[in-house]
C-alpha cells in the first residue's frame, strides 16, 4: 500500500550498515597508506615586474613610523643583531649565513616602546638569479629576484608593513637591474596570496612535486618549464614599453 514502510528494509538496515563498515575502513586505511607513501605538494609562482607603470605612483618607502634597511653583508646585520626579535623563524645566525651565502635581507622596525632604541617588527629574504621550491635549487637569469621569505610579527600585521618590505626591496633591485620579483605561495595561504596581489604580483603557474616516502622524487615541474615563465615576462614587459 502507498505510504507503507517496508519493515523487512527497516529491520535489515542495522545489518547493512555493518557489513558496509568493513568496506569503508578498508577505503579509509588504503587512502591513507598511499598519502604516506606518494606525496604530492604544489605551489602557486607568482610573478612582479619590477619596471612598473611609469604613470603611477612610487609605493611608499614608509609609513613614518616604521624605517626599512637593507641588509647586504654579514657585518651590517651584525650591526642590528640586537634588535631583531628571538621569535622569528630565522635566528640571526640563520640570516647572517644567508646573506654570506648571496641573500639580502630586508628589515622593517619601529622605536621601542620604552622609546630606547628600536625594534625589528618584520624582515624578508631575497635572492638574484636563483628559483627556489620544495626542495629544489635552480639557477634562472641574474635579473630574476627570488623571495624566500616574509615575516611580520603578530603584534604588527595588518599594518601594511609587508608593503614596505616589499617595496624596499624592489627599490634596491631595480637599482642593480632587477626585472623582475618571483616567488612560490601555498593554495591555501590565502592572507599572503592576497598580500601578493595587492602588491602586484600575479600567479603566472605552479610548481610540482611527486615523491616516494617523501625522500625519493618521482616528478619534478622541468626546470626549463620555470625559466620559459621568467623570459615570457620579460617579452611582455619589451612590448608594454613599445
Amino acid at each position: 500500500m502507498a505510504g507503507r514502510r517496508d519493515f523487512s528494509q527497516e529491520a535489515h538496515r542495522p545489518m547493512i550498515g555493518v557489513l558496509r563498515r568493513p568496506r569503508t575502513r578498508l577505503a579509509h586505511l588504503t587512502r591513507a597508506l598511499t598519502m604516506s607513501v606518494f606525496s604530492r605538494q604544489r605551489q602557486f609562482i607568482t610573478l612582479k615586474p619590477l619596471d612598473g607603470d611609469a604613470g603611477s605612483p612610487a609605493p611608499p618607502l614608509t609609513d613614518g613610523r616604521t624605517e626599512c634597511l637593507i641588509v647586504d653583508s654579514p657585518e651590517a646585520l651584525d650591526d642590528l643583531a640586537t634588535e631583531i626579535s628571538a621569535s622569528f623563524r630565522d635566528s640571526v645566525a640563520a640570516l647572517k649565513a644567508r646573506v654570506a651565502r648571496g641573500c639580502v635581507v630586508c628589515l622593517a622596525r619601529r622605536p621601542r616602546v620604552d622609546g630606547v632604541g628600536s625594534v625589528v617588527v618584520g624582515y624578508e629574504i631575497a635572492e638574484r638569479g636563483v628559483f627556489s621550491a620544495l626542495g629544489r635549487r635552480i639557477a634562472v637569469s641574474g635579473d630574476v629576484v627570488f623571495s624566500h621569505y616574509v615575516e611580520v610579527l603578530p603584534e604588527y600585521r595588518g599594518q601594511r608593513i609587508h608593503r614596505l618590505l616589499f617595496s624596499t626591496r624592489d627599490s634596491y633591485f631595480r637599482q642593480r637591474g632587477g626585472r623582475v620579483v618571483c616567488g612560490v605561495c601555498a593554495p591555501r595561504n590565502h592572507a599572503s596570496l592576497q598580500a601578493l596581489r595587492r602588491d602586484g604580483a600575479t600567479i603566472v603557474g605552479t610548481v610540482e612535486r611527486i615523491s616516494l616516502l617523501r625522500v625519493f622524487v618521482l616528478s619534478y615541474t622541468p626546470s626549463d618549464r620555470i625559466t620559459q615563465l621568467f623570459a615570457g615576462a620579460e617579452r611582455n614587459g619589451a612590448d608594454a614599453r613599445t
